[in-house]
């Protein structure tokens, strides 16, 4: 028996339904309208029973890219009527998703309907998360004035605002529009947000519900450390470096880099991160050498921090790491082949949060 949802595991539709390993060799072997209906069908109405434990999205994206597929029919359901009106992330997350990885693989066509639907789509948050990783500075800066527009400017939109902000899994694009020139306005109504999302958090030290860090650079790390100590199963890195960028300033440069270099596992690894997020001059030294350690945490900290990284120098010493025989010369030959200055992000994606995480 099967899902009536679901065709029949013997036709080419049942096969990319399923994630079948021979279903990309059937599609390619059928004819093009063919397979490129029955892999429409699959990312548009997604045939999986629970997207948040199987991902898909990378399956399809390399067929799409296999077959040259238009992108016509994935337009047109993004940007139905109905969209913003009740946006949906289960009806748009594959889709979207999809459209990220064909970002990453050069396709700019795919990137544009991210730009395009950043700015105007109802899901724009999963958008903006999809461009975070794959598109440019120039790019990214010119989405700002349409996301920030979409809050009011009312108290309760400038609440809104700070609440998107915290709430954003990848910082990047608010990053960037604080610091923009071109457009004041908008980086002043993000500097805004951020800092009354700052005055929240310390609002929320003041009655923790549990063990949180202190309003500092050293307590951050410390709170890091001691939380790997007492949980080993429950890493604080990534929340740590979070925090860092909320406390830490220009004079603590020298203490994060110190961490970055010789600090316990998790400090260094909540350093490292937060000095690759502020694009650091010494940032790639410090990934090279935390990439050789012996610690699984730090390791897997600089591989992803260097994987988040799109600038030229960056592209420069992934050149040079290529021809390494360890992880960092394997993450340095994707991000050779997947990711310039100018079409976006490379194909290794950092993972997402729970509810994207399997898309």
């Amino acid at each position: 028996m099967f899902d009536p949802d679901i065709a029949p595991s013997g036709t080419l539709l049942g096969l990319l339904q399923r994630g079948r390993g021979d279903g990309p060799l059937h599609a390619l072997a059928a004819g093009r309208a063919e397979a490129l209906a029955a892999l429409e069908q699959c990312v548009l109405r997604d045939p999986r029973l629970d997207w948040r434990v199987e991902s898909r999205s990378l399956y399809y994206a390399r067929l799409y890219s296999d077959l040259e597929g238009s992108l016509d029919g994935i337009e047109q359901h993004l940007f139905q009527p109905d969209d913003v009106l009740a946006p949906d992330e289960h009806r748009c997350g594959l889709a979207l998703s999809v459209l990220g990885h064909l970002a990453g693989y050069g396709r700019r066509d795919a990137l544009r309907l991210l730009r395009r639907y950043a700015a105007t789509g109802g899901c724009w948050e999963w958008a903006l998360d999809e461009l975070a990783v794959r598109d440019d500075e120039s790019g990214l800066r010119t989405l700002g004035p349409a996301v920030v527009d979409r809050f009011p400017r009312t108290p309760e939109g400038d609440a809104a605002l700070a609440r998107a902000i915290r709430d954003s899994y990848e910082p990047r694009p608010w990053q960037l529009w604080a610091e923009d020139g071109a457009h004041p306005d908008t980086a002043r109504r993000v500097r805004n947000a951020q800092e009354q999302d700052c005055f929240d958090r310390w609002q929320r030290q003041l009655r923790p519900a549990g063990p949180t860090p202190g309003w500092s650079v050293s307590a951050v790390l410390d709170w890091a450390q001691q939380g790997l100590a007492a949980y080993p199963g429950v890493e604080r890195d990534q929340p740590a470096a979070r925090c860092l960028a909320a406390v830490a300033g220009p004079e603590d440069r020298s203490a994060l880099l110190d961490a970055a270099r010789q600090g316990p596992s998790a400090a260094r690894a909540a350093a490292l991160r937060h000095l690759t997020d502020r694009r650091d001059p010494e940032r790639l030294d410090l990934i090279e050498s935390a990439a050789g350690s012996e610690d699984d945490l730090v390791a897997r900290a600089a591989l992803e921090s260097f994987e988040r990284l799109r600038d030229e120098d960056a592209l420069t010493r992934a050149r040079a790491w290529a021809a390494r025989a360890d992880p960092l010369g394997s993450a340095a030959v994707l991000s050779r082949a997947g990711a310039t200055p100018n079409n976006g992000r490379k194909s290794a994606v950092p993972a997402r949060p729970l509810r994207r995480s399997a898309v």
